[in-house]
């Protein structure tokens, strides 16, 4: 059987953002404001980014060789840097108000879902494997209607490590019962989604403008089985 492993962003959505405007961060200043911290969006722009870098600049004291940031945890950090303590239900609320002001663009690219409905019904599994946040991945995964499409999915938010990591790859195989053997990594980005796919020991599929572009080399691998 043959197990097609889909990244998400640029592979099955077509999405473009920016976290570096105001109108990404007027909702934040708004949240924050409610709760009684007045910060400029620069401000939370920058700490934004300087959580970033920090995170960067101690990846090698993690157990992973590709560690994920928890932006929740971001949220709450950022906003007690701003003078206002948030839980963790409040940071995922202000991380999710960001989010959604950032997109510029977040569609399915023609093709997806009727592409992995045709691959499902040719006995192929269809999994996902995505450097994402938990926080706002699976509304924006079921703002373009593909929640139910997927046999399992895992994001890296969840596990801690992301792709190209090994182990990201190995949880989800392992939590699935998934075999290499007929697996088949599909994504756009050579340095995650094919590095990774190389390092795990699985096939890959560039899918450069969208996956459902590359569907008579996926239907290919099922061909084969």
């Amino acid at each position: 059987m043959v197990n097609f492993i889909f990244d998400l962003y640029n592979t099955l959505i077509d999405v473009r953002t920016d976290e570096h405007c105001e109108a990404a961060w007027r909702p934040v200043v708004e949240f924050l404001a409610a709760r009684g911290a007045s910060v400029e969006w620069q401000t939370l722009c920058a700490l934004f980014d300087e959580y970033w870098a920090d995170f960067d600049a101690h990846t090698d004291e993690s157990e992973y060789e590709y560690p994920e940031c928890d932006c929740v945890a971001q949220f709450v950090w950022i906003a007690r840097r701003a003078g206002c303590e948030l839980s963790r239900a409040e940071a995922a609320e202000a991380l999710r108000a960001m989010r959604r002001a950032s997109v510029i663009r977040l569609r399915l690219f023609d093709g997806t879902a009727e592409l992995l409905d045709e691959l499902k019904a040719a006995g192929a599994g269809v999994y996902l494997l995505s450097n994402a946040q938990s926080a706002f991945t699976p509304d924006e995964i079921a703002s373009v209607g593909l929640t139910d499409k997927f046999d399992g999915m895992l994001l890296s938010s969840d596990c801690g490590c992301r792709k190209p990591d090994k182990a990201f790859y190995t949880v989800l195989f392992d939590k699935y019962g998934l075999d290499k053997d007929g697996a088949v990594m599909v994504g756009d980005d050579e340095t995650t989604d094919g590095a990774g796919a190389a390092s795990f020991g699985i096939a890959y599929v560039r899918a450069d403008g969208g996956a459902a572009a590359h569907a008579a080399e996926l239907f290919s691998y099922v061909r084969r089985a």
